[in-house]
């Protein structure tokens, strides 16, 4: 059993990635492809699937498309705030870090949602 929400903040966090690719090795029906399973993804739907052919025709093996997955470990001591997927479509979370810039819901094309963390 996959955990959707973990599924839906890999999507999103590899999205920019994926849509290069369709771009350079991919047609257009393979980028309209791709959108359509960010939309499956927006619903709710299973996607993982879909996504992994999608890969294959563009000559990405499964094991190199999982291996994109990122495990982000909090900072210690963990900041008072979070950021959070914008839509609560995923569980995708960022911490603030000095310098960076607050990432954005690749999915919902919007910034991550600030979140104060509780004690």
């Amino acid at each position: 059993m996959t955990d959707h929400r973990k599924d839906t903040a890999w999507l999103c966090e590899q999205l920019p990635g994926l849509r290069n690719l369709a771009v350079r090795k991919g047609t257009v029906q393979t980028q309209q492809q791709l959108e359509a399973i960010v939309e499956t993804a927006c619903t709710g739907g299973e996607f993982k699937e879909p996504l992994m052919d999608l890969a294959g025709s563009l000559g990405v093996g499964v094991d190199d498309l999982m291996s994109w997955r990122a495990d982000v470990m909090p900072p210690t001591p963990r900041p008072p705030v979070r950021y959070v997927c914008p839509e609560g479509l995923c569980a995708r979370e960022w911490w603030p870090e000095p310098s960076k810039r607050t990432p954005s819901c690749e999915i919902a094309d919007r910034q991550l949602r600030a979140q104060r963390e509780l004690d």
